[in-house]
């Protein structure tokens, strides 16, 4: 009998994101071409091209969600990088080294696209990576947006967006097919606005699902946006979470406490997260790291090059420290939510930079606490359980009142 509280969307997902990476592993047997690409990247070009995008952020997570961090990140410290960098880039390095991995590796890129609108060590990174691999990187410079989008931050990361076409040409020896991208773009839109709605679910009291289950389902959008099959799962998971929500199938029983996550998940400890705060009845049910890939423009009206740069220039952690404030609060009040926790990470320093002054500042504006809790994303041995705890027990025991 299944579990009534597993999200049986999830079995798609899985088979979904196996065909993928046997997909990227089998390339050069398909005549396709591998594109290592950030977070933050612009997808759709890649796609349109028919270049296979892999994320050596998301295997980064992997790495981590399989306690392996802590292994492949001490490769890359013996040879000679700094334990305060990124847990992703050590584990990167550590399985390009050392082969280690819980995919059994990445495929080599025959191209890598950095875009700094996530973080900046992506830069080094990538610079490093590229040189391993002997493939060409493209550079895609985001201007920080310390209050609104400016209309000629648009234009100068429009302009390295064109650019980035004739590389692209000539890598796949195939020209721009506008009508293809615009196909891309218009499923992009689709599977964004899909996810969304997923997510507006979670607002529902009790929510159907847990914010942190949707950190696994957010994949495909972060991977896969200009797929059909992207908009074929959200539409899935959207109808089994709509049906949750008419039969008040409830995440957390006996919820009590709805609560925002910020930053992006300690992905060895997500299970125990999701248990300790199931003791006190409290469910998040949002986030700043799922709800980022959201869409300030529609791409597929105007110039596609001016739309793409708006959408990437947007995310939250490419915004000032006022923009972030708006949004945490926004999130709070959409989702009604009663208290908060700050994932202060290790590795991340762009997402984790001042978040006590956010803390302070988002309960001045809402009168909610929150907490702060200490750990990485990756590294598990930066993260102590019994800390951890406590730090959380006594935050939930205090909201219990």
């Amino acid at each position: 009998m299944a579990d009534p509280k597993k999200i049986q969307a999830i079995k798609t997902l899985k088979n979904m994101m196996m065909i993928y990476y046997l997909g990227a592993k089998n390339a050069d047997a398909n005549n396709r071409k591998i594109g290592w690409i950030t977070s933050g990247g612009p997808v759709e070009l890649l796609l349109a091209f028919d270049i296979i995008p892999i994320y050596p952020e998301n295997h980064g997570a992997m790495v981590g969600a399989s306690k392996m961090g802590g292994q492949l990140c001490g490769i890359a410290e013996g040879l000679g990088f700094s334990p305060d960098l990124c847990a992703y880039f050590r584990a990167d390095v550590g399985q390009a080294e050392s082969g280690i991995s819980p995919i059994a590796g990445l495929p080599k890129p025959d191209l890598l696209v950095c875009s700094n609108n996530i973080c900046k060590t992506v830069t080094k990174w990538y610079e490093i990576q590229a040189r391993r691999y002997n493939a060409p990187m493209v550079m895609v410079d985001h201007p920080f947006m310390e209050g609104a989008i400016e209309p000629t931050a648009v234009q100068y990361v429009a302009q390295q967006l064109r650019e980035m076409v004739p590389t692209l040409e000539s890598i796949t020896g195939t020209k721009l097919d506008e009508e293809k991208l615009f196909q891309v773009l218009l499923r992009s839109r689709e599977a964004i606005l899909t996810w969304e709605k997923c997510l507006d679910t979670l607002k529902t009291k009790p929510t159907p699902m847990s914010s942190i289950d949707s950190f696994f389902h957010m994949a495909p959008i972060v991977t896969l946006r200009g797929e059909q099959q992207t908009v074929d799962y959200y539409k899935e998971l959207q109808v089994e979470l709509e049906q949750r929500v008419a039969e008040g199938v409830a995440a957390v029983d006996g919820e009590r406490h709805r609560l925002l996550f910020d930053n992006i998940p300690m992905w060895y400890a997500t299970k125990h997260l999701y248990q300790k705060l199931a003791e006190y009845g409290a469910a998040v049910v949002t986030s700043t790291y799922t709800a980022s890939w959201g869409m300030e423009r529609d791409m597929t009206e105007g110039d596609p090059f001016e739309a793409m740069a708006e959408n990437y220039l947007a995310p939250y952690i490419n915004r000032g420290f006022e923009k972030r404030v708006d949004i945490l609060e926004g999130l709070m009040n959409d989702f009604g939510c009663d208290g908060f926790i700050m994932h202060s990470a290790r590795s991340c320093k762009a997402y984790s930079l001042g978040q006590y002054d956010l803390a302070a500042e988002l309960t001045r504006r809402t009168g909610k606490q929150g907490v702060v809790i200490e750990g990485d994303i990756a590294d598990e041995r930066m993260y102590s359980e019994g800390q951890f705890n406590s730090r959380l027990e006594a935050y939930l025991e205090a909201l219990d009142g």
